[in-house]
């Protein structure tokens, strides 16, 4: 069957992205590891949700809006990227942020400063009454709270905004709605293409996983076009195993959009759940710390704590586990996010790890 390509902006990025091989740490683990450069996608500091804000904010336009209102943590990559194609396009932007603290952060870092410079307006949402009543909640039971508490919000700030004279384009946090999935659907194309012209044999391919559309995206995309690689995502919060089970409506969701007869069972997806997520979402721990650490000083490339690290935590996991066997080509999706790596959490601990209680070497030779 063929599929009818929705309508995108043109402007909105700069593809293909960059497809290369890791050559010293393919050397190392006897794997042939590439990665594919998403993180050079080319407006706002990058980043994969530009892939799907081609087709979100092509959608807005064309209804006549004159806002986007989005979701997402208080460092959001997504938002940042999103306050970013607004205003490439003269559209307004506002980011209901998920508010996990007692007040607002009282200095700009990272994607928050980011926002601020763009002229996107941030919108606390407060989660802490959800948070000390959390008890034994699952993670996946406080997002469900969340998720209400969210909606609540969100209407109060549309209904502002519509009495105010505005038209409100209203994207879900990462904008993994089926147009929005689009974006990585069609990215498998581009892969597939890049890899056959540089002669290279993927087995394997892993991305990060937040709101699900990055890899829903992949998965069908690689469905649809044939493509040679198993799509394995790596989630970047902890999630239970009914995690697999929104996935697989989203992909139904993805499938009933472009017309195909497609579905999946959660036991047929590959993803870690809980294994390489660390505590909780963007929050620092030592095993994404180390593998920030160990790429930047064998490739001199640089992953985020909060996604990119953890993505590429578990495709080092995978290999020494052995579920990515010896000889084995393995594909990186590199979703950006690298603002997170200034965010105000995360420097602290490089600080604590790299910085403090260490000698500096400091050379003083007389005036001439």
């Amino acid at each position: 069957m063929s599929l009818h390509e929705p309508p995108k902006l043109t402007g909105c990025g700069l593809y293909p992205t960059p497809l290369h091989r890791l050559d010293r740490l393919s050397g190392e683990l006897g794997r042939d590891i590439y990665v594919k450069r998403d993180d050079l996608t080319g407006m706002g500091f990058s980043g994969n949700k530009l892939r799907k804000l081609q087709y979100l904010v092509r959608d807005a336009l064309d209804k006549g809006c004159t806002t986007l209102l989005t979701f997402g943590g208080v460092q959001s990559n997504h938002a940042r990227q999103t306050a970013a194609v607004a205003a490439r396009y003269g559209l307004k932007c506002v980011l209901i942020a998920n508010l996990k603290q007692d007040r607002p952060p009282e200095r700009l870092s990272g994607n928050l400063l980011l926002d601020a410079i763009l002229g996107c307006e941030v919108v606390f949402m407060d989660c802490m009454p959800i948070l000390r009543a959390a008890g034994d909640k699952t993670p996946d039971q406080i997002e469900e709270q969340t998720a209400a508490l969210r909606r609540q919000v969100a209407d109060m700030v549309i209904a502002e905004r519509e009495a105010a004279g505005e038209k409100v384009y209203e994207i879900p946090a990462g904008g993994s709605t089926p147009l929005g999935c689009m974006g990585y659907f069609y990215a498998v194309k581009e892969i597939m293409d890049q890899l056959d012209r540089q002669g290279q044999k993927v087995d394997y391919l892993v991305c990060p996983s937040g709101s699900k559309g990055t890899f829903a995206g992949l998965w069908l995309g690689a469905k649809y076009f044939g493509a040679p690689f198993t799509v394995v995502g790596a989630c970047v919060s902890p999630h239970d195993e009914s995690y697999r089970e929104k996935v697989c409506d989203l992909i139904g969701e993805l499938a009933a959009f472009c017309g195909l007869e497609v579905s999946v069972r959660p036991e047929e997806l590959h993803i870690c759940c809980s294994e390489y997520a660390g505590p909780a979402y963007d929050t620092p721990d030592d095993d994404t710390f180390a593998v920030i650490r160990r790429l930047a000083r064998t490739e001199g490339l640089f992953v985020d704590p909060c996604y990119s690290g953890k993505g590429f935590a578990a495709l080092l996991g995978l290999i020494e586990n052995g579920t990515i066997p010896p000889g084995a080509g393995v594909l990186f999706i590199h979703t950006g996010g690298l603002p997170g790596l200034y965010s105000a959490q995360h420097l602290e601990k490089f600080d604590r790890d790299l910085w403090q209680g260490r000698e500096h070497r400091v050379i003083t030779l007389p005036a001439p």
